[in-house]
């Protein structure tokens, strides 16, 4: 026994398993693709794991080791996809790649390593990414009392930054907007965040802990310096700043797994916070901008309505344009200006659309010929986007507008490039370049008689096939080639005493011998030769092209940039002409007048008619507007369009009314719908809450707040104090221009009691047993809310709605429904009839509109 374990030799691992071992040790937080061939491969645990992730056969291979390595792998040619899945399922995966060709002859390990790392954040593949999103990669930083918040797109170049002092809740407001595919922290950041129950429930991808150490100042500092060739940071606006910390870090990540400079990020822009009107999460997602409440799709939202962009760039900008509303009443008018150009010249409009359309994603081409993945085919998408912009800067020149003055100033027209791409790059390339096809036949004369050669193999075979029958008598010989074996001579074994002696025997069939003769063999060398010559050569001439494309990065983004900025105004100006928009006027006294306005995603989507209404907000007398009226009948809607209404206006787009002033707002706050947040262990009621809580310290004087039933979450005596006490809170601390819609009828003697407070109604027609909802906004306050019609209307038993009525009067009768005690007296009261008188507009008093402020007076001079 002692002497066979003696004899037993310890296994040794192959030389590629040795290597695969290495490689794995340099990279332990990553799955390794390891190159095949023409396969990926994976090992050991990676395979085990991707086998369940990718839907994979789990096999095994021996290499040298005691037990079969478990393993598995994937097409290299379909690798994307199986990237795509493994980072969607959260792991970073290293790729590493065959660097040299393998030789027939040689025995030679080929060499190979990783050539980049895969990340959520890092992925670049087109299938992989959103054409109309940007796929954001996040750094966070915190020291003292400030957040630092750095985020970069690789494949479009850009690059945010900006700083927030002490608030989490605004990083989590920022990272909503943002919508980030990956988030990198230091150890603060991450200590302060990541319990955060936004991103234990699945809102945002998990964070990941970065190296402190890349987040120091001074190391950043050389980083950022040195990617960007600059001396110090003051050009970009941050020296100094802790953004140098999340912005460094970031820049080391990307070349961390990138492994080559990323030379279409070469500018960092700061997000200022008084540059823009301020969105909260909440108010985000309750105007439903960038999706849809109820399924989280693009349709149904004001994105849906606004996007008629040609382009995929233009697209992922006017996200952009939505989510950060200017605040600067000079830029906001220089876009309005321009939309208005484009709205009034059909010719223009309809001629700039055409071009658009026939423009590809050069942003996104710009970052693939930075990141290292331009394909041919990309070449020529490139070439034919190029093609276009002669003809779009000859248009653009007739347009006496200074905004798209500016912006066809930094387009240029790359006729030099565009030559040279075209005479460079087939028209139609092929998808898999391994063997070649893709250089443009007359690009280099060299590669023409290479191929030239190759070309005529098929003539010369069959002349050789045709005098070798010949020669030999056999009718049936056939000449032929397969990748192993090569050129050949097949003779069926019924001829095979027709063979020539200086046939060479190369391969026994069943039926068949094959053969060769010196005189194939040398042409077979040579074919062989001319093939291999040729796709070096066409390899090597891509290579030219790529590096001639690496040269006009920085120009090719600003006029991708500047397409994509014009793309949107063109959307803008489209929309307002195919939907009847107005352009908005921008003012500073603080007031908003709307005249006949609509909400433009439910005039687009809704079956019926909508009913358009007025609204007018100010710091005077119609300062806070509280609504009443039944459910169903319009105020959520009513209240929504008007905050819209003012968003649009601040992205320099038209609006849906005949006529609209907006005053420059700085924050739009919204409290509207109510259900539980059973992720966060929330209820209704304390999400109700916390919003409310949000929006009572951060408004201000020019802030618009939409409120929507407040109190409604608790006990009706509770709620209605709550209700009372928050529009006190805001008449008298914060001033904001306020919508208020409630069913607490009590409030509406508010207006009695407070200067700015206005009552508002949404009309309804009462039937028999039902109502009729007429939609329309009118001075003056309801005195029911419908409640038990509105159940009816909703399909509830009669039998239940009938008692619910028994129960009503019973109730009333009792006191339950009592209202507020009034302290004031019947001169006060009338003091508000008055007002209403005062307010009304008689030309513009229809008879429906006539007819309930009648009902309204009555029902005020009743209770006198």
């Amino acid at each position: 026994m002692t002497e066979e374990k003696e004899n037993k030799k310890t296994p040794v691992p192959s030389k590629m398993m040795q290597h695969y071992l290495t490689i794995k040790q340099e990279y332990p937080d990553c799955v390794v693709f390891y190159r095949l061939g023409d396969f990926y491969e994976l090992f050991f645990e990676d395979a085990v794991k991707m086998s369940s992730v990718l839907d994979l056969t789990l096999t095994g291979k021996q290499c040298g080791l005691d037990e079969r390595a478990p393993m598995c792998g994937v097409p290299y040619h379909a690798v994307d996809i199986y990237l795509k899945k493994a980072v969607s399922a959260g792991y970073k995966v290293a790729v590493c790649e065959q660097l040299t060709e393998p030789s027939a002859n040689s025995r030679e390990l080929v060499e190979r390593g990783v050539v980049k790392v895969v990340t959520a954040g890092t992925i670049t593949d087109d299938n992989s990414i959103e054409a109309k999103k940007n796929n954001y990669l996040v750094a966070i930083y915190f020291d003292s009392d400030t957040y630092a918040l750095s985020w970069v797109d690789i494949t479009t170049g850009e690059f945010y930054t900006k700083t927030y002092k002490n608030s989490i809740s605004e990083v989590i407001d920022e990272l909503y907007r943002i919508s980030p595919a990956e988030i990198l922290a230091d150890s603060k950041a991450y200590s302060k965040l990541s319990q955060k129950t936004v991103f234990l429930s699945g809102v945002f991808p998990k964070i990941n802990a970065y190296r402190d150490s890349e987040f120091n100042y001074n190391i950043a500092y050389k980083v950022l310096t040195e990617h960007f060739k600059v001396k110090n940071l003051y050009s970009f606006n941050i020296e100094g700043s802790l953004s140098v910390c999340s912005s460094g870090a970031l820049l080391t990540y990307l070349s961390e797994t990138q492994m080559h400079a990323i030379s279409n990020v070469n500018k960092i822009e700061v997000k200022k916070g008084d540059e823009f009107l301020e969105l909260d999460l909440t108010a985000v997602k309750n105007l439903e901008l960038i999706s849809a409440l109820r399924d989280g799709k693009r349709y149904g939202s004001l994105l849906y309505v606004l996007d008629k962009t040609k382009t995929s760039m233009g697209a992922r900008l006017l996200t952009n344009w939505i989510l950060y509303p200017l605040k600067d009443k000079e830029k906001i008018e220089e876009r309005l200006n321009a939309v208005e150009v484009l709205f009034t010249d059909n010719k223009i409009r309809e001629g700039l659309s055409e071009i658009f359309g026939e423009i590809r994603d050069v942003l996104r081409l710009t970052g693939k010929i930075s990141n290292n993945n331009m394909t041919p085919v990309d070449c020529r998408a490139l070439c034919n986007s190029l093609s276009m912009l002669p003809n779009l800067k000859f248009m653009l020149s007739g347009v006496k507008d200074s905004k798209i003055s500016k912006l066809n100033a930094k387009i240029s027209d790359f006729k030099s490039l565009h030559n040279y791409l075209d005479s460079a790059i087939e028209d139609k390339p092929p998808l898999i370049i391994k063997d070649g096809a893709y250089i443009k036949k007359g690009f280099s004369a060299e590669l023409d008689e290479l191929r030239e050669i190759k070309s005529d193999s098929a003539k010369f075979i069959d002349e050789f096939q045709e005098r070798e029958r010949n020669s030999t008598g056999i009718k049936n010989l056939k000449v032929a080639y397969n990748r192993v074996f090569g050129y050949y001579i097949e003779v069926t074994n019924s001829y095979k005493e027709y063979v020539p002696y200086h046939y060479i025997r190369k391969q026994t069939l069943t039926g068949a011998e094959r053969y060769y003769t010196e005189e194939l063999k040398e042409f077979e060398d040579k074919i062989l030769n001319a093939t291999e010559k040729a796709n070096a050569l066409e390899k090597h001439l891509y290579d030219e092209v790529l590096s001639v494309l690496l040269k006009n990065v920085s120009s090719l983004k600003e006029t991708a940039e500047s397409i994509a900025e014009l793309d949107v105004l063109l959307s803008f100006a489209t929309v307002s002409k195919a939907y009847n928009y107005v352009k908005p006027e921008i003012s500073t006294d603080g007031e908003i007048s709307i005249k006949e306005g609509r909400h433009p995603v439910v005039e687009k989507l809704s079956k019926e008619d909508f009913v358009s209404n007025n609204a007018l907000l100010n710091s005077g007398e119609d300062n806070f507007l509280i609504i009443t009226g039944p459910n169903m009948a319009g105020k959520s809607t009513y209240m929504r369009q008007v905050a819209l209404i003012t968003l649009m206006a601040h992205i320099g787009c038209f609006v849906p009314a005949k006529y609209a002033k907006i005053t420059l707002t700085d924050k739009i706050f919204t409290r509207i719908g109510a259900s539980d947040n059973l992720v966060f262990d929330q209820s209704t009621f304390m999400v109700e809450m916390n919003e409310v809580a949000s929006i009572l310290r951060n408004a201000t004087k020019d802030s618009l707040i939409i409120l929507d039933e407040i109190g409604r979450g608790t006990s009706t005596y509770d709620g209605l104090s709550i209700a009372w006490s928050v529009v006190e809170y805001i008449l008298n601390n914060i001033g904001a221009k306020t919508l208020f819609a409630t069913h607490y009828h009590e409030l509406t003697e508010l207006e009695d009691r407070f200067s700015g407070v206005k009552n508002y109604k949404v009309t309804v027609k009462e039937l028999s047993d039902s109502v009729v909802f007429l939609r329309k906004i009118v001075r003056g306050g309801a005195n029911r809310s419908f409640g038990i019609e509105v159940a009816a209307l909703a399909g509830v038993p009669k039998f239940v709605t009938d008692r619910a009525k028994e129960i009503l009067k019973a109730l009333e009768k009792r006191g339950v429904s009592k209202k507020v005690e009034k302290d004031t007296e019947n001169t006060e009261k009338l003091t508000s009839v008055e007002k209403i008188i005062k307010d009304l507009n008689t030309d513009e008093l229809t008879p429906l509109k006539a007819f309930n402020v009648l009902i309204d007076l009555k029902e005020k001079v009743d209770k006198l």
